[in-house]
């Protein structure tokens, strides 16, 4: 396990060392003297609003999933997601102490189909924070920062043109101890997406800090598909565990919630565990 996550632990050490040049951290001892102060820079983040329609009506219970997205000098916004919701007014508050992250990812979704007003589409809004929004900063601690949004949804509209079902496939991957594995990205055969061997995004799912993942297959046919699982050669060294996999009969999951087009939603839980060296 520990070659397992050393390509992992090297890459994020590197992302890590790239962000403190970038934020002004630095250390040297030039000629004349100089010392040096080690520590982890981090900063209060602050994110509040509201989710409405396009008419202003407030949308209560809608979940917002919230992730790092600092996509040029850290790449590895999969590993963790918080997730929260709109109260009964549709307004949110999220508050985390992070590393100084300026950009996140706020991905807006109606979980609860028409119960809250209607069948909304999702949405995803970039937060960013500037370096000059931050006050109260001294030494490590870069200081506070807040953001007041407002998230507006669309009417979802079925484009579909035939009858689909729409199937989650959701679990956990573990080694052989029961450890989750973070980064093991699952893959389908047929191929349900593009795989982009360095963007963790173009996969289907990749595992994150929990060994957790979730992905919605859109379907018109019920079919057999294999769900595997990869060592991504960016992530991890693939040769370090055995790949696994598991053929899904769809027609197999039961459905319910049906409405025009849509024949119903299935869910169906898979768990992988890799023996590793």
């Amino acid at each position: 396990m520990k070659r397992m996550h050393l390509k992992l632990l090297k890459k994020a050490n590197y992302i890590l060392a790239s962000l403190l040049m970038l934020l002004g951290f630095s250390c040297s001892n030039e000629e004349g003297g100089g010392s040096c102060e080690y520590g982890t820079p981090y900063a209060n983040f602050q994110i509040k609003g509201k989710v409405v329609d396009t008419n202003e009506n407030p949308i209560p219970n809608a979940q917002i999933r919230i992730n790092q997205n600092d996509a040029d000098v850290y790449s590895y916004g999969w590993l963790h997601t918080d997730t929260i919701k709109t109260d009964a007014n549709g307004e949110f508050e999220w508050k985390k102490s992070d590393f100084p992250i300026l950009r996140y990812r706020l991905i807006t979704e109606d979980i609860d189909d028409e119960k809250n007003g209607g069948q909304f589409a999702s949405d995803t809004t970039q937060v960013t924070f500037g370096s000059e929004e931050f006050t109260g900063g001294d030494n490590w601690y870069a200081g506070s920062a807040s953001k007041e949004i407002k998230i507006t949804l669309k009417k979802y509209v079925d484009t579909h043109t035939e009858p689909y079902a729409l199937y989650t496939i959701y679990g956990k991957v573990t080694d052989e101890d029961g450890y989750p594995m973070a980064g093991v990205a699952i893959l389908t055969s047929p191929a349900y997406t593009p795989n982009q061997e360095n963007d963790p995004f173009s996969f289907p799912a990749i595992t994150d800090e929990t060994g957790r993942y979730q992905f919605t297959y859109d379907k018109a046919t019920a079919t057999e598909h294999t769900i595997y699982t990869k060592l991504s050669s960016y992530w991890n060294d693939p040769n370090t565990c055995k790949t696994d996999s598991i053929i899904v009969n769809f027609a197999e999951i039961e459905l319910s919630g049906g409405k025009g087009m849509l024949i119903g939603k299935g869910s169906k839980e898979i768990n992988f565990q890799l023996t590793c060296r």
